[in-house]
């Protein structure tokens, strides 16, 4: 019996180079030539939408209804449509969704898997190669660490807001090898975190890519969610002092922002 991987249309050299992959494309054009019944696991790649792939979903639903079960991750695409999943991430669009939602694994340790979109705003300028770029991995991992601080940490650490805002402190990325279009777990592990009494809360963690069994990238960090109006108060603030000094340093002759060499 065979197995297939699908992979969204921006991995079509990954497809194309290697045995049992093919893109949503292609996928519908094999489901419609009725070989699906020969295929006893189907896994979904990176690059899928939800909105791409319905229609072959629903020729599988319709033909071949057995077969529905050997899609191993399908649920994990439902992420991409669904409301309250996107405010967890703090997304606008929902192309823009990288991750599942966050789930617990034991004390300090969280986990969610990678639902790379050929739409996503990281991947519509142009895809390189048959590997996911860093870039999309370090978004992913800022998407996980919000989702993971909305639905566990700060209920944990006791914090409550009606708003909040997430300021980065620090930031370190470390790659030990390339991750391809292929199922990706995130692995979440808290360092540190704190609360202060006026609400802050602080934390440490790192955030790691697992693929066939292997850590291939990790990305470090720290980071504090604060009320938003305390926050936005800080802001104006040093948005106002910024201003003036710059003006004073123009007066002065001292700005070379606006100099060409």
């Amino acid at each position: 019996m065979e197995k297939l991987i699908v992979v969204g249309e921006k991995f079509t050299d990954f497809a194309r180079r290697h045995e049992n992959v093919l893109t949503v494309n292609e996928f519908e054009r094999f489901v419609w030539s009725g070989e699906l019944a020969g295929v006893d696991k189907i896994v979904i790649g990176q690059g899928v939408q939800l909105d791409d792939i319905s229609r072959t979903i629903c020729i599988i639903r319709q033909h071949y209804p057995d077969t529905m079960r050997q899609i191993v991750n399908l649920q994990d695409l439902y992420y991409q449509n669904n409301r309250d999943h996107q405010r967890l991430v703090h997304k606008r669009k929902k192309a823009n969704i990288l991750i599942t939602s966050p789930e617990k694994r034991d004390e300090d340790s969280y986990c969610a898997r990678l639902i790379l979109q050929d739409a996503s705003e990281l991947l519509c300028d142009h895809q390189t190669g048959q590997h996911i770029q860093g870039m999309v991995l370090i978004e992913a991992a800022r998407q996980t660490i919000i989702a993971t601080t909305e639905k566990f940490l700060l209920a944990e650490a006791g914090v409550a807001m009606a708003e909040k805002y997430f300021t980065l402190s620090s930031l370190q990325v470390a790659f030990s090898c390339f991750v391809f279009p292929l199922p990706v777990t995130i692995v979440l592990n808290v360092v540190s975190r704190k609360s202060s009494a006026h609400g802050r809360f602080t934390c440490e963690c790192s955030v790691g890519f697992d693929q066939t069994g292997t850590r291939k990238a990790e990305v470090g960090f720290s980071f504090s969610v604060y009320d938003l109006n305390y926050i936005t108060r800080k802001e104006c603030e040093q948005a106002a002092q910024c201003h003036q000094h710059y003006l004073v340093s123009i007066e002065q002759g001292d700005g070379d922002e606006h100099r060409l060499f």
